[in-house]
């Protein structure tokens, strides 16, 4: 994908149907997009560690869409009890964990049968969910506190008190460490996952962050003023600011780990960060109001949440190419 990026022009647009792609160089590039309708309001999506089901998290609709990738179709949908905020499949690809926020629970979905088993209590209003090393870290906006699941037993085990009104959170890569995003508050809390306390709090420029990824010794947050943060972890410094589109909120990093992709809510577009050069490649139109992006395991697929009309916006990432 590196590659391809470095192949692109500037001042191009190309159209296919509902899709926009805005290039850089001067010629048109290959159409990347199209789209499958599923619930209403949806607001987090997932791959399957074999990246063959997405699994889309829809709030008003409180059920969760399943997508066969090969033919982008909806094959099932699950029904949940209440609204989900985001979704998260476990390492095994035998569960995925949704937040419930409104009822301080996670659900629990046996991906076999597409049942539901007994939901974990966790803090107030749950909304990010993530996995690392045997635990399943969850965010708890209500009680500015992270709880900590052991996924075995499928209990919460601890907790960790953090910033104001976190959102969202992802653990370095070697599962270490797992970065916190207080909306609130303006800042990043590091915890370190074998003390099970904050260990340092970084300060992001802009204000509200409210999504984390990472590239290697990278951590990249996306926050108000419509910038993405660049942390150097080794430093725990702000390094760069990235400018995307307005209102960025959902990032999600390739496996090979060189392009970031950015969903701008406020200006319906993806933004494709080189992360090498830590600089906006190209802007893709997707869907209204697209609040999360997810990449498929093997590199070649994104789907975009678009909230404001209900669809996934599926981008053909091998077809980033002049």
């Amino acid at each position: 994908m590196k590659k391809a990026l470095a192949r692109f022009a500037a001042g191009a647009v190309t159209t296919l149907g509902t899709s926009v792609f805005l290039a850089r160089g001067a010629h048109a590039v290959a159409p990347v997009s199209t789209r499958v309708s599923v619930g209403t309001l949806p607001c987090d999506v997932a791959f399957s560690p074999d990246g063959r089901r997405a699994y889309v998290a829809n709030s008003v609709t409180k059920n969760v869409s399943v997508v066969d990738v090969a033919s982008g179709l909806v094959v099932e949908i699950i029904a949940l009890r209440d609204s989900p905020r985001t979704i998260a499949i476990s390492p095994d690809g035998a569960h995925a964990y949704v937040t419930l926020s409104t009822r301080n629970t996670v659900a629990v979905i046996d991906l076999a049968t597409g049942g539901l088993m007994v939901p974990i209590d966790v803090g107030h209003f749950p909304n990010s969910v993530a996995f690392s090393c045997g635990v399943a870290y969850v965010t708890n906006s209500g009680a500015n506190s992270v709880s900590v699941i052991d996924v075995a037993s499928r209990q919460a085990v601890g907790s960790v008190a953090v910033g104001s009104e976190p959102r969202a959170l992802a653990f370095s890569p070697n599962g270490t460490c797992a970065y916190v995003a207080n909306f609130r508050v303006g800042t990043v809390s590091v915890i370190d996952v074998q003390a099970g306390e904050v260990c340092r709090t970084i300060s992001v420029s802009g204000g509200f962050p409210s999504a984390i990824a990472f590239s290697g010794r990278t951590a990249f947050v996306a926050h108000g003023g419509g910038q993405v943060s660049v942390i150097d972890v080794a430093t725990s410094t702000v390094a760069s600011v990235i400018a995307v589109g307005s209102g960025p909120c959902g990032l999600a990093v390739s496996p090979d780990e060189s392009t970031l992709l950015v969903t701008n809510q406020n200006d319906h577009t993806v933004s494709v960060v080189d992360v090498a050069a830590c600089a906006v490649r190209d802007t893709i139109a997707v869907g209204v109001r697209p609040v999360a992006v997810a990449i498929s395991p093997d590199g070649t697929t994104a789907y975009v949440a678009a909230c404001g009309d209900s669809t996934i916006s599926v981008i053909d990432l091998g077809r980033l190419v002049l």
